[in-house]
């Protein structure tokens, strides 16, 4: 009987080795399924409000007088199906398989074995949080297509000996999309520009002709969005949170500003104190914003520009507090996420064996990003010996960047800011295993 099942497993492998693609379709298939039949229910979010009002206003062609929250990118996506919930969730299962399948192809392209490379994806396949997230109207999903598409055009260009025209308007695409969904990524055409310019610096006057796009569209979308905020809310930024984010960061120490601001702070601290124990201390800005409006009696915008003079000033004078918040919000970005509703399952008996499930996949995806975060510095110095800009350099990069950018701008749910580079997170700790393994090997060939 074991002798049986064996052969049949034996099979059944043999069949996904030789059919990748349908292999990872079937079982990103089947995952999503069963958590659609299980969970049966679309997470709604405070964040998915903002998004859905933007979308109605792109859909009435009438952005006057739009406070600027938000960034239009998600909001198109919504337009596209719809404003339906149902229908975004469904064409996010979709583009979660299509993120499997170009997982694949990138494991594939930077040289790793054919074996590894689907078992790694299916294994991502089975990662119940990804999968939880395509159930919430959230940005997450498409921010998570968009970066792993990104850096799989970066791979395939790489390997090129000069730039191609399609990857370069493909990055240079992929990157417009991503920054008007979530305008923090504005710093990701401009890394990868320059990596490019510098792999290509025999050839920069052809490079400059082709991959000039990747920088210019980028930005021209980040300007023109600001600019549309700047008619409509008199402030030229890409969102009018940036006060109320970076308020975020002064939690800790919020009565412990100047003069000037010493009201706004008083109330900041009172509201941080209360209840303490029930509450999460980083989304203190958003208890207090109703008695700061009313006392204030700022518009949303306004009130955000006078968060934005409070926070510097507050930091001017707390710098080593504000100093120890930012390492807070950088540790955080190295956690990892679950964003569903537990008591809303349609199974409710599924809720705990699949909370333990997310629990187990979430402490081995935790320790891939510990070893990803302890090989920052040897990538780091593994580029400098070899004076080049690799692969693996590239994607310890854009990660590390990320995660500092964050932690100065906002402290909060930091953890969502490393989501969308996850993948990128696991590819590259597969690369470093595999160049530690090809050391050993030619160390014993060495000695023997």
């Amino acid at each position: 009987m074991e002798h049986i099942v064996l052969n049949k497993g034996t099979k059944v492998w043999n069949w996904c080795n030789n059919n990748p693609t349908k292999a990872i379709i079937i079982w990103g298939m089947f995952v999503r399924l069963t958590i659609a039949f299980l969970y049966g229910h679309i997470t709604l979010y405070p964040d998915s409000n903002d998004y859905t009002i933007l979308a109605e206003r792109l859909l009435q062609f009438n952005l006057s007088g739009y406070e600027g929250e938000r960034p239009p990118g998600y909001s198109f996506f919504l337009c596209l199906t719809g404003l339906s919930n149902i229908g975004t969730v469904i064409i996010q299962f979709v583009i979660g398989i299509c993120t499997l399948l170009i997982t694949y192809k990138t494991l594939c392209s930077a040289k790793l074995r054919r074996e590894f490379a689907l078992i790694t994806t299916l294994l991502i396949a089975s990662y119940l949080p990804s999968v939880f997230f395509e159930f919430a109207i959230l940005t997450e999903s498409i921010t998570l297509f968009l970066i792993t598409s990104i850096f799989y055009c970066f791979v395939r260009q790489i390997k090129k000996a000069r730039p191609r025209t399609v990857y370069c308007i493909s990055i240079s695409l992929l990157c417009s999309y991503l920054v008007l969904t979530k305008m923090f990524y504005i710093y990701l055409p401009i890394l990868l520009f320059i990596v490019l310019a510098f792999r290509y610096k025999f050839c920069i006057k052809e490079f400059l002709i082709r991959g000039s796009s990747i920088l210019v569209i980028p930005l021209l979308l980040f300007f023109g969005w600001s600019y549309i905020n700047k008619i409509n809310t008199g402030y030229f930024t890409s969102s009018t949170f940036y006060g109320f984010n970076i308020a975020q960061n002064c939690v800790n120490f919020a009565e412990h500003t100047t003069p000037e601001y010493q009201e706004i702070g008083n109330i900041y601290a009172k509201y941080r104190d209360k209840d303490t124990k029930t509450k999460e201390i980083a989304m203190t800005i958003w208890e207090a914003y109703p008695e700061l409006r009313n006392n204030t009696g700022l518009s949303f915008p306004d009130l955000s520009k006078k968060f934005y003079d409070y926070s510097i000033a507050t930091i001017k004078k707390n710098p080593g507090s504000y100093m120890k918040q930012v390492f807070i919000s950088w540790r955080d970005f190295w956690k990892t996420s679950l964003y569903w509703e537990s008591y809303s399952f349609s199974v409710s008996q599924a809720s705990t064996p699949i909370l333990y499930i997310c629990y187990m996949e979430r402490i081995v995806l935790q320790m891939v990003k510990i070893l990803f975060v302890l090989l920052i510095p040897y990538n780091i110095v593994q580029a400098i010996r070899r004076r080049e800009i690799s692969l693996q350099t590239t994607f310890t990069f854009a990660i590390f960047i990320a995660s500092i950018l964050q932690a100065f701008a906002t402290y909060g749910t930091n953890s969502r800011f490393s989501y969308p580079f996850e993948i990128l997170i696991i590819i590259s700790v597969c690369i470093n295993i595999r160049e530690y393994k090809n050391y050993i090997y030619e160390k014993r060939k060495t000695v023997f």
